[in-house]
């Protein structure tokens, strides 16, 4: 089978994100990332392309001249995908060209800088028939499917409790010496209406939707900034009502000193829980209600086949962050092929799950400035 042709936005010199993605992509064989816009300078992104390997006519200093250059070529030499790891206040205009060029979109969280401009890339991607897969990669781990396996199967009765954390503590140091770096995560006209929520707290939520299909019916937020002069939250908590008397917890933090990548999960039920730290990613723990604890293992027999066919190594060989994207990656490569039968919203996070995550946003930002006590979300998603 051919390998599918694609390009990436940003992944510039020392972006980790950018390496993840080519790497994620390139994995599994399905791919290979010939052509890319690594910088605005010229020369900058010249060099990079050249550090990646790429033909130096692949490798472009603005994406039109990308999209103008790569649809000119026939249909076996042009990209079939472009992923986009660059700043939050591009996502939209990047997306909406791609889309319109007929070329399919992986894109980084959050979807756009405001709920208008997701609905407007979902309806163009639907619109073109093309897809558009948001790479929150945390959901590709195998043990994330294991527990939706859990979830859906009924293992653990009624649900009633979702408590899930994203702690950092890499804004840190600013509180100390506000003036010590600088970080487009703190511009509003470049992250959005938020900070950790937008950054961190978004991929909260989408693993909460992921494992159980649930999303916010009306929220409760306590915002906050603890960097001096900071115009947005580097930290913050949200009660959340799901449908049928669900409640749920969500703390976000990118201040909290010490912690380095602390996405945590529990989900509460009648008939036990699940624990799930992204730290410690090939465990998974359920608490059962006499208090003992059944540890499932990434590779084993236990696990779902789901859970199974994500994992690349025998268990007791680690994976990791790279094998986690490949699968969201394998899964929307299915989908542009015709093959596999992958489901959108399930293999890999989809358009709806991304509008989801900027209703929330919304909702929330807008609940932290006034002084209700609830702002409803769903509504907000229709």
């Amino acid at each position: 089978m051919k390998k599918l042709k694609g390009g990436i936005i940003g992944a510039g010199k020392g972006s980790f994100i950018g390496f993840v993605h080519i790497k994620g992509a390139e994995l599994l064989g399905q791919a290979e990332i010939i052509s890319g816009v690594f910088s605005g300078n010229p020369d900058k992104s010249r060099i990079r392309g050249e550090e990646l390997g790429l033909a130096s006519e692949r490798v472009y200093s603005h994406y039109q001249e990308m999209i103008d250059r790569e649809s000119a070529r026939s249909t076996d030499e042009r990209i079939d995908f472009v992923i986009i790891a660059t700043p939050n206040s591009s996502h939209y205009d990047l997306s909406m060209a791609f889309l319109e060029a007929g070329i399919h979109v992986f894109s980084d969280k959050p979807m756009a800088i405001s709920l208008e401009q997701a609905q407007a890339i979902g309806r163009k991607a639907e619109e073109k028939g093309l897809l558009f897969a948001l790479t929150h990669g945390y959901t590709g781990y195998p043990m994330i499917k294991q527990a939706r396996h859990l979830v859906e199967s009924g293992a653990l009765g009624t649900l009633h409790r979702m408590v899930v954390e994203y702690t950092q503590g890499w804004l840190s140091p600013l509180i100390r010496e506000p003036d010590s770096f600088k970080t487009w995560h703190l511009n509003p006209e470049i992250s959005g209406p938020s900070c950790s929520m937008m950054d961190v707290g978004i991929h909260a939520l989408n693993l909460v939707q992921t494992l159980t299909g649930l999303v916010p019916v009306e929220i409760c937020a306590d915002l906050t900034a603890s960097i001096p002069g900071n115009p947005l939250d580097d930290q913050g908590s949200v009660l959340i009502h799901y449908k049928d008397g669900i409640r749920g917890l969500l703390h976000a933090s990118q201040v909290s000193s010490g912690e380095g990548n602390g996405l945590r999960i529990r989900i509460y039920g009648s008939r036990g829980g699940l624990y799930w730290d992204q730290e410690s990613p090939e465990f998974l723990e359920m608490m059962n209600p006499d208090g003992s604890s059944t540890i499932y293992k990434k590779g084993t027999e236990a696990l779902c086949e789901e859970a199974l066919q994500a994992s690349r190594l025998p268990g007791g060989h680690p994976e990791g962050l790279v094998s986690a994207f490949a699968n969201i990656y394998s899964s929307g490569f299915d989908w542009i092929m015709g093959t596999g039968h992958p489901v959108p919203g399930r293999d890999f996070p989809d358009s709806l799950q991304g509008i989801t995550g900027l209703a929330f946003i919304e909702a929330l930002v807008e609940n932290g400035r006034s002084g209700e006590k609830w702002t409803p979300v769903e509504s907000s998603i229709q």
